[in-house]
């Protein structure tokens, strides 16, 4: 039997052959494997590309190419995101994408920026425009209601606010409430106050001293107003319906949630005296601080004041 290693071994003479064999092999594997990853950067490279562009079917195209042959890689997370964006950009693939949205979230919890986005992206699908009286509308928000997650369950409560579900309405104030209490964002908490208003405008809190006096100083000449006060006293009951304090720039969505009776009544007192609520923003400017309008009828006593 011949000596593989010895010098009789045909093409295997020279003695540092097989370290030279080593090292081919070695780098092939390795060319492999840089070329592997070099795919999947380009893939992903290109996918955020499209993405920028809005080209949806090559979005989806990418994710799904970069999950199959990497679905352990470094842009699995953002390819199974975007997979699901793309879907729900796809007329009649809405379910498809709610499906994808749900696994993403189940598969990738550490990902919290892009979980909080599935979520909006989860309720959008189901609430938007025909779908928001759905059962399934108020089935998803309920269970973003119920979310240990502060972001999704917050805005979960603040599109239950476009719903007339009453329990869900009920259910997404003390959570709205409650958010409003630990939430810093000015932006976030505008919403809020919002979502508030149009559940219950009686339930909106107060601001403290120190948030209005941060919104100006009222009283003083040129001083731009910075809060609608209104209130609204129940003759019959010998008790006040609604006394509120809010940002001016809420005052149009205060005037549409008082009641079409009260709404009436403030509407042609404020055309009596030369004020058109429905440009409510434009004769605030133009009143400034003080009281604004005051409506006395049988059943009840308005006043509204400009601080």
């Amino acid at each position: 039997m011949r000596d593989l290693g010895g010098a009789g071994a045909p093409g295997m003479r020279h003695p540092f052959m097989w370290l030279a064999v080593v090292t081919i092999v070695a780098l092939g594997f390795g060319s492999g494997a840089a070329s592997a990853a070099a795919d999947e950067e380009d893939l992903y490279r290109q996918m955020k590309v499209d993405v920028f562009d809005g080209n949806w079917p090559a979005v989806l195209r990418e994710a799904e190419e970069i999950l199959a042959r990497f679905p352990d890689g470094h842009a699995a997370p953002q390819a199974a995101y975007h997979r699901a964006r793309a879907l729900s950009r796809m007329p009649g693939r809405e379910a498809d994408a709610t499906a994808a949205y749900r696994e993403f979230t189940a598969r990738y919890p550490a990902e919290a920026l892009m979980v909080e986005q599935a979520w909006a992206g989860i309720f959008s699908l189901a609430c938007d425009g025909r779908r928001q009286e759905s059962p399934a509308c108020v089935s998803t928000l309920s269970e973003g209601l119920a979310s240990p997650l502060a972001y999704v369950s917050t805005l979960a409560a603040i599109r239950a606010s476009d719903t007339r579900d009453g329990p869900l309405r009920r259910r997404a104030l003390a959570a709205l409430k409650t958010a409003l209490t630990t939430q810093s964002d000015a932006d976030i908490r505008n919403e809020i106050l919002i979502a508030i208003l149009k559940i219950d405008p009686r339930e909106v809190p107060q601001p403290t001293p120190a948030v209005q006096a941060a919104g100006g100083t009222p009283g003083l000449p040129g001083a731009a107003p910075a809060f609608i006060r209104m209130s609204i006293f129940n003759k019959a009951e010998k008790r006040y319906d609604l006394k509120i304090n809010v940002p001016v720039a809420f005052a149009q969505m205060l005037v549409d949630a008082l009641g079409e009776d009260d709404k009436d009544d403030l509407r042609d007192e404020a055309r009596r005296r030369g004020v058109d609520l429905d440009d409510i923003f434009a004769a605030i400017q133009k009143s400034g601080s003080g009281r604004f309008l005051d409506v006395d009828t049988k059943s009840s006593r308005i006043e509204v004041w400009i601080e």
